[in-house]
């Protein structure tokens, strides 16, 4: 069998990807050229729930194409949290 040429994989499925809708439609550097350091630190907030439930909210939030934590803070947005597009984004390193 032989082996594939990795790069050329991705280099194929990066022009199917582009049809797909992402949260992240910025390129690397445009991300980095909008980054705005927070007025405000980020603190770490926690909570449990069933497992069942987490893996429902990590199944609804990958068919909205969000993180769990943009689900959550979007969700808590419509209950009347006061939270901006900049508390929407997703703050994962891209490698």
């Amino acid at each position: 069998m032989a082996k594939k040429d990795l790069r050329s994989v991705a280099a194929s499925l990066g022009s199917v990807a582009s049809s797909y809708p992402t949260q992240n439609v910025a390129t690397a550097p445009e991300r980095n050229a909008k980054l705005v350091k927070p007025t405000e630190p980020i603190v770490q907030f926690s909570f449990g729930l069933r497992k069942s439930l987490r893996r429902e909210l990590q199944h609804l939030a990958a068919d909205a194409d969000m993180t769990m934590r943009s689900f959550i803070l979007d969700a808590l947005k419509e209950k009347g949290l006061s939270v901006t597009d900049e508390d929407l984004l997703d703050l994962r390193r891209k490698g």
